[in-house]
C-alpha cells in the first residue's frame, strides 16, 4: 500500500492539484475559525457563530447542484484558476471591511459562493489525473491532507488572530489563496466531456442537472455515499460552531484557545483516521468501517457530555482524547464513502455529482449548525453534545440492525 502511495505522489498533475489543495484548505479554515472567534469575542453569542457558518453552507442550497452543472461543462482547470484567484480578491475585501460585523457575513457569502464551483471541479479531477487502482490511496492522501489543514488551520487561527490582530490576518490568507492559484494554474487541461459541447443556455444548463440528479437516484450505493458525506461534514460544522463556547464554558480557557484544544485534538484523528484506512482499508468492507464510524461517534459525543462538567487535571486529558476519537470515527465514515462515490460515477456527470453533494452539505448542515447554537445557548453545551450523541448512535443502531436483517435474508 505504501508502494501507491508513492506511485500517486510521483504523479506530477496529482501532486499539483494535491498542494493546491492544501494551501487554499489551511486558508479557508483559518478563515472559518478566525471569524467564529471574531464573532463570538463580539457578541459571546453561539447562535450569532452559527449564523456566521450559516454563510458558508446556506450558498450551497441554491447554487450546489447549479455548480455541479456548470463544472462538466468546462475545462476544471481553468474553473480551478477562476476560484482560487476570485478568493484571492474576496480575501483582500475582509482585509478593508475587517471591523465591520455585516460585512464580514456578506464576505463570507460571497466567498461560498465561489466554492461552490471549486468543490465540483476538485473532487472530480482526481480520477481524470489517475488510473482507478490509485483512488483509495489517492482519496486518503485529499482526506488526510485536508484534515491536516484543518489542524494547521484551526491551530493557527487563534495566535495568529491574538499575534497579527484582526486586519493583517487576512492579507496572509489572501496570500495564501493566491499561491493556491499558482498550483492550479500548472495543472494540465482538465476538459469536459464533447457531448457537453452545446450552446450555454438555461436549457443546456437545466438538463444535465436533472441527468446527475435521475443518475443519483437510480444508483443506491452513490445515495448512500452521498448521504454519510453529507452527515460527516455536517458534524465537523457542527463542532466548529461549538469549539469557542466549549473553550469558554467547559474548558475554562481563553477562547482564542479553543481553535488548539477543541477543533486541534478532533482534526489529528481526522487524519490519523485517514491514514488509518488508506493503508488497512482494503483488509475490511467498507460498509463495516462506516458503520463503526457512526456508532463510535454517537459513543463518543455521549461521554464527552457526561465528562463536560468537570473538566480539569485526568478529566481534561480524556476530553482531549474523546475529541480526538470522534476525529478517527469520522475519517471512517469520510474516506470508504468517498470512494465509493468517485468509483461508482461516470466521469461525465461527476461534477454533477459533487454539485449536489455540497448542496446536501449546505442544506442538511444548515439544522445541525443552528440547532446547536441555539440549543447550546438555550441548555448549554454539555446537554447539547448528548442530544447529539443520543441521535448519531440511534442511527448507527439502526442500520447495524438493518445490515444484520439483509444478512440473514440471504443467508
Amino acid at each position: 500500500m505504501l508502494s501507491s502511495y508513492r506511485a500517486v505522489i510521483r504523479n506530477y498533475p496529482f501532486r499539483t492539484l494535491w498542494l493546491g489543495q492544501i494551501i487554499s484548505q489551511i486558508a479557508l479554515n483559518m478563515l472559518s475559525f478566525v471569524l467564529a472567534i471574531q464573532v463570538y469575542q463580539r457578541t459571546y453569542s453561539n447562535t450569532a457563530v452559527s449564523l456566521m457558518m450559516l454563510t458558508f453552507g446556506i450558498p450551497a442550497i441554491v447554487f450546489g447542484i447549479l455548480a455541479g452543472g456548470i463544472v462538466d461543462r468546462f475545462d476544471k482547470r481553468k474553473i480551478l484558476m477562476f476560484c482560487n484567484f476570485s478568493r484571492f480578491l474576496i480575501l483582500l475585501a475582509y482585509f478593508i471591511f475587517y471591523d465591520n460585523l455585516l460585512m464580514l457575513y456578506v464576505l463570507s457569502v460571497a466567498i461560498s459562493i465561489v466554492t461552490q464551483l471549486f468543490i465540483p471541479a476538485e473532487g472530480p479531477s482526481i480520477p481524470q489525473l489517475l488510473s482507478r487502482e490509485y483512488l483509495l490511496p489517492a482519496n486518503s492522501l485529499f482526506t488526510v491532507s485536508f484534515y491536516l489543514t484543518t489542524i494547521l488551520g484551526s491551530i493557527a487561527a487563534g495566535p495568529s488572530l491574538g499575534l497579527l490582530g484582526s486586519q493583517p490576518i487576512y492579507l496572509i490568507l489572501s496570500a495564501f489563496m493566491l499561491l493556491a492559484y499558482l498550483f492550479t494554474s500548472r495543472l494540465p487541461q482538465l476538459a469536459a466531456e464533447k457531448q457537453l459541447s452545446a450552446p450555454f443556455n438555461l436549457i443546456s444548463l437545466a438538463r444535465p442537472i436533472l441527468e446527475g440528479l435521475i443518475f443519483i437516484y437510480r444508483h443506491k450505493r452513490i445515495k448512500q455515499s452521498l448521504y454519510l458525506l453529507t452527515f460527516s461534514q455536517a458534524l465537523i460544522a457542527t463542532l466548529a460552531v461549538l469549539a469557542p463556547g466549549f473553550a469558554h464554558k467547559i474548558l475554562m480557557t481563553d477562547i482564542t484557545a479553543s481553535s488548539l484544544l477543541v477543533l486541534g485534538p478532533s482534526a489529528l484523528g481526522l487524519v490519523s483516521g485517514a491514514m488509518l484506512v488508506g493503508v488497512c482499508g482494503r483488509r475490511f468492507l467498507r460498509g463495516s468501517l462506516i458503520l463503526t464510524g457512526i456508532v463510535a461517534t454517537g459513543v463518543s459525543l455521549i461521554l464527552l457530555s457526561l465528562f463536560s462538567s468537570g473538566a480539569n487535571g485526568v478529566v481534561l486529558y480524556f476530553i482531549l482524547f474523546l475529541l480526538f476519537i470522534i476525529g478517527i470515527s469520522n475519517s471512517l465514515i469520510n474516506v470508504p464513502s468517498s470512494t465509493i462515490l468517485q468509483e461508482e460515477t461516470e466521469t461525465r456527470v461527476r461534477g454533477r455529482i459533487y454539485g449536489v453533494l455540497t448542496s446536501l452539505t449546505g442544506g442538511f448542515s444548515i439544522l445541525p449548525v443552528l440547532f446547536s447554537g441555539l440549543l447550546a445557548d438555550i441548555v448549554g453545551i454539555a446537554n447539547t453534545l448528548i442530544t447529539i450523541g443520543i441521535f448519531v448512535l440511534g442511527i448507527g443502531i439502526f442500520y447495524v440492525i438493518q445490515r444484520h436483517k439483509i444478512i440473514a435474508l440471504n443467508g
